[in-house]
Parts: structure tokens; sequence; C-alpha cells
């Protein structure tokens, strides 16, 4: 049997740090208190950044250069 290889694209974002980032900036928008709306939306900001970090594992990863080597080529 042939396999083929699953490619995604190189920036798709993480779909679990999308959905935490919008509960945060959801309840920082119906919360009262100013200081934790600031941290709400400061937490939505990490989880953003954090979303466009996370590499797929079906991506290719590189191969790293100069490490031990495993066969005795």
């Amino acid at each position: 049997m042939l396999r083929r290889q699953i490619h995604t694209s190189a920036g798709e974002p993480s779909f679990f740090y999308l959905m935490m980032a919008e509960s945060c900036f959801r309840r920082a928008a119906s919360t009262r208190n100013p200081k934790a709306g600031a941290t709400l939306r400061d937490l939505g900001r990490d989880y953003l950044a954090k979303a466009n970090d996370v590499t797929s594992m079906l991506e290719p990863q590189p191969l790293q250069l100069g490490g031990p080597q495993r066969f005795g080529f």
C-alpha cells in the first residue's frame, strides 16, 4: 500500500489556543472589574501568540545537522 504524506499549511494556528483566546476576550468584554478585564485581555493575547507558535506534528521536521550520528555512514 502506498503512503501519502499529509501536508498542512505552514501558517495554520492551533485551534485549542484560538478557542482559549476567544474565551478570554469574551469574558474580558463582559466583566465589570477593569483589572480583571485587563488581565483577561493579556491572557487572550498570550494565547493568540501561542496559537501561531505551535507547529503541526504532521509537518515534516527539519533535519538536524551536526548532532550525534545514529547510523554509521
